[in-house]
């Protein structure tokens, strides 16, 4: 076997002596290689020293503590500094970093010249934090500009930047990018991995600038599945108004000639956008799907927004007086509000926007740098079949029509069926915007409005409103509970922003006319009722009346002032009633009618300052009244045939604090004469009575009690 070996040997021997002087070659090309870059290490560049200058450097240029590791140098990367840490600070007190690199290298550009330059910087994996303190950014751009570096090279880059509180880039992912010198341009390419790998986040893209502090430049980029939560700035400057979250595929290009400004222009779809509504805090729009093409120049931008059913164009323009003055105009056209208003989330109750139909319309909006008539406004709004349509309002087949003409004047005229009755709704108005100044310096606009009008309905179902009331009432008592638990302080109305807004100089008179008022549904009508609204010289009055009954509902205010007082009244003239009106130890009172005298007067500037407040007191007079619920009747012993009877219950109530008083009480029937009083203290009601009730004399009383029904 030995022998056949070397008889292949023999035969092999060039190849052999071939291979082994190729290993000797690459083994010397290896010592030369190493002992060259041993030579340059420790003859031509001085590790220690460079270590000691980069930090002094950096601390004399940008007052910054800094941290670095190894020094090291190689042939192939060139001079290579490890783990180098810049602190936000000047020291690492606070452990804030500004910069954090897990690798610099610089390739040196000679290395037998007297004095090397570098021509190529690669920063490995940076963290860049900036804020609005910081001048780095401006300052390694400047550097770049004003050195001879052909090529930086940044590798998956982390960079987070912040303007006070707003978060202008938060990167996640990393980014990679290049900046190359060539001929009097540094042309910069970047993106944050393989845009061609489906579903993925990517973006890409290219350009230049000039040295002369971009004087000249043009860049491009094309996103991907970006997420709007990276760079919320740049969003919400191409969306318009701020962003929550989105996802973002599309392009833009961005550029400046020497001889004009700087373009910006592109297309973006906006998927699964969720943003919060200019001025309206309680609802956001969530889900919404849309796309927009934009053009911006430093004088004029213009957005165009569309979707499947709508189309939203947008456009700005800025004129230079002795002020800069603003040009608005509003396009719109929605053929279908429905699949846009259900992406409207109320934040409260987590319920879409019940709004459909067409509206289409213009607005031409001008600043016109007269104080006292800020705004000229001119245009129009179309709706048809509009419908909205809650558990606690119906409003359908509206149809709009309103116009801004010359002088600010508004007309408006808007025709539905208000729980299926038809109704008409006209009002005319002259509009005026002033322009203020706040203590912070900047400016609103309050409204000057004279306003008259008219509301016609043809048919008014009072019990429609119920749950509307009840919805009302329920939010104003949480308010309340609010209010006394977080003990939140009161907020002078006159500071308000709806009064400096829009009612102080608000005067609005609206006549109100019902052909034929209904109680509730099935009721006998009441005949006609007339009202008025009117907002004058800083009160509020309202009036509805009944003549037919003599039945009628008032509330004045008078709120120009830190703390408003209110009033109501409402008199009920044997008023037919279908529902319960109270419940006392689970048996319910029904009336057939009420006659009511019922008086309210506080002052304040939110709910639970005019209930603290409040001065309560009525006369109550319930006809025709039956029980439900016969267990406190049986509890009691009470005559069953009485049960049965028609009752009258009429008494006064007077409100302290929080408690009601009930003086003067009686109940009576054909078998039954009660008088006594009674008490309700967090609804929750006490009686004591006495008389006759069949042909039994006695004293009865009740009481309301955690949950229980204390009857003596």
């Amino acid at each position: 076997m030995l022998s056949h070996l070397f008889v292949f040997l023999q035969k092999q021997k060039k190849i052999i002596f071939s291979f082994l002087a190729l290993v000797l070659v690459f083994f010397c090309f290896c010592l030369m290689y190493l002992g060259f870059e041993y030579y340059l290490k420790t003859k031509r560049i001085p590790l220690v020293p460079l270590r000691a200058l980069v930090t002094s450097t950096i601390n004399q240029k940008i007052g910054k503590a800094v941290d670095l590791g190894v020094v090291d140098f190689s042939l192939r990367e060139g001079l290579i500094l490890e783990d180098l840490v810049i602190s936000q600070e000047e020291d690492f007190s606070f452990n804030t970093n500004l910069l954090k690199v897990k690798k610099v290298t610089f390739h040196l550009s000679s290395y037998f010249s007297e004095t090397p330059s570098v021509d190529r910087v690669d920063f490995y994996s940076p963290q860049l934090i900036l804020n609005s303190g910081t001048e780095l950014e401006n300052q390694l751009l400047d550097y770049f500009q004003s050195s001879k570096l052909k090529e930086v090279v940044f590798h998956d880059t982390r960079i987070s930047l912040k303007k006070g509180d707003f978060v202008v880039l938060d990167w996640k992912e990393g980014w990679d990018i290049r900046f190359k010198r060539k001929n009097d341009k540094i042309y910069v390419s970047y993106d944050n991995g393989w845009f061609w790998v489906p579903n993925a986040t990517r973006v890409k893209g290219e350009g230049y600038f000039t040295n002369d502090r971009l004087n000249e430049y043009s860049f491009s980029i094309v996103w991907k599945n970006y997420p709007s939560e990276e760079a919320p700035f740049l969003v919400n400057y191409l969306f318009g108004f701020y962003l929550q979250s989105a996802v973002l595929t599309g392009e833009a290009v961005w550029e400046k000639t020497p001889n004009s400004g700087y373009t910006v222009k592109g297309n973006v779809e906006f998927e699964n956008a969720n943003f919060y509504l200019p001025n309206i805090s309680s609802y956001i729009v969530s889900g919404l799907r849309l796309q927009e093409k934009f053009f911006f120049t430093s004088d004029k931008e213009e957005r165009n927004y569309s979707s499947y059913d709508f189309q939203i164009k947008i456009a700005d323009e800025w004129t230079q007086a002795k002020e800069t003055l603003l040009h608005k105009k509003i396009e719109f056209n929605v053929d279908d509000l429905e699949p846009l208003t259900s992406s409207f989330q109320e934040i409260g109750t987590g319920n879409r926007l019940p709004l459909s139909g067409k509206i289409r319309g213009s607005l031409d909006i001008t600043e016109s740098g007269d104080r006292n008539k800020w705004f000229k406004v001119l245009g129009d709004i179309q709706g048809e079949n509009l419908d909205w349509v809650s558990s606690l309002i119906q409003v359908q087949n509206g149809n709009l029509n309103l116009k801004f003409t010359e002088g600010n004047n508004l007309s408006l005229i808007l025709k539905s069926e208000i729980f299926n009755k038809p109704s008409t709704l006209e009002i005319g108005s002259g509009l005026d915007w002033s322009r203020s100044k706040k203590t912070d310096g900047s400016f609103y606009y309050p409204l000057y409005s004279r306003t008259k009008g008219s509301l016609t309905i043809q048919e008014f179902v009072a019990g429609n409103w119920t749950p509307l009331f009840e919805s009302w009432k329920k939010e104003t008592w949480e308010e309340i509970k609010e209010r006394q638990e977080k003990l939140i302080p009161e907020e002078y109305f006159y500071q308000k922003k709806v009064y400096k807004y829009f009612l102080e100089s608000m005067n609005f008179d609206l006549s109100l006319n019902i052909n034929r008022f209904f109680p509730f549904e099935g009721a006998k009508t009441l005949g006609e009722a007339k009202g008025n609204i009117l907002v004058k010289d800083g009160r509020f009055a309202f009036g509805l009346g009944i003549p037919k009954t003599n039945s009628k509902i008032s509330m004045s205010s008078y709120f120009a002032t830190k703390t408003p007082n209110f009033s109501f009244g409402l008199s009920l003239d044997a008023y037919p009633w279908s529902e319960p009106w109270m419940d006392v130890c689970g048996m319910e009172v029904v009336p057939g009618s009420v006659t009511m005298d019922y008086s309210f007067a506080s002052q304040g500037s939110d709910y639970y300052t005019l209930s603290k407040d409040a001065r309560i007191n009525y006369y109550l007079k319930l006809e025709n009244t039956n029980w439900r619920g016969q267990d406190l009747w049986t509890k009691m012993n009470l005559p069953e045939n009485s049960y049965k009877d028609s009752y009258v219950i009429e008494f006064n109530m007077d409100h302290y604090f929080e408690s009601d008083y009930l003086r003067n009480l009686a109940v009576s029937s054909s078998s039954v004469d009660l008088k006594g009083y009674g008490t309700n203290k967090s609804g929750l009601y006490a009686f004591s009575l006495y008389g006759q009730m069949g042909e039994a004399k006695g004293n009865w009383s009740f009481t309301e009690e955690d949950g229980r029904c204390i009857i003596k």
